[in-house]
């Protein structure tokens, strides 16, 4: 996943800068908030609880995003109706990825999966070989 910072405003009244990228993700799906939070605080070196990803747009036709993404100063700074929102957002996130593991665990244990049925297509009746008709020669006058 490769970053390319398109703009970065500072937003002094409410204490934190306003980034857009461009993220390249070709080969893969569009990247969760919680990869994009990680790679933005490696990318900005500042930490990752001060990192706010805002929206994501997925380019049509193209392995790239346009994501915005809010930096705070301090931990205080960070909106608590943001906050809460964003910790929605990865509850969400968090309760698909157990759901994921405790589905994959049972065929790890050594539980044998049911065989899937292998189903013959019908055969069909031999039918015997169209002849080919002649039509009667009209006859001229």
């Amino acid at each position: 996943m490769k970053f390319e910072i398109k703009e970065q405003k500072s937003n002094p009244l409410l204490k934190r800068d306003e980034v857009e990228v461009i993220v390249d993700h070709a080969g893969s799906s569009t990247p969760s908030r919680m990869e994009i939070m990680d790679a933005a605080s490696k990318e900005l070196k500042v930490n990752k609880d001060l990192v706010l990803v805002d929206k994501i747009f997925s380019i049509k036709g193209k392995g790239t995003s346009k994501v915005k993404f809010l930096v705070y100063k301090k931990k205080e700074d960070v909106p608590k109706e943001k906050l809460e929102g964003i910790e929605k957002r990865l509850e969400k996130v968090r309760k698909k990825a157990k759901a994921a593991a405790t589905e994959e665990k049972p065929a790890e244990a050594g539980e044998e999966a049911k065989p899937e049925e292998k189903r013959e297509a019908p055969k069909e009746e031999a039918k015997p070989p169209k002849t080919e008709e002649k039509p009667a020669e009209e006859k001229g006058e």
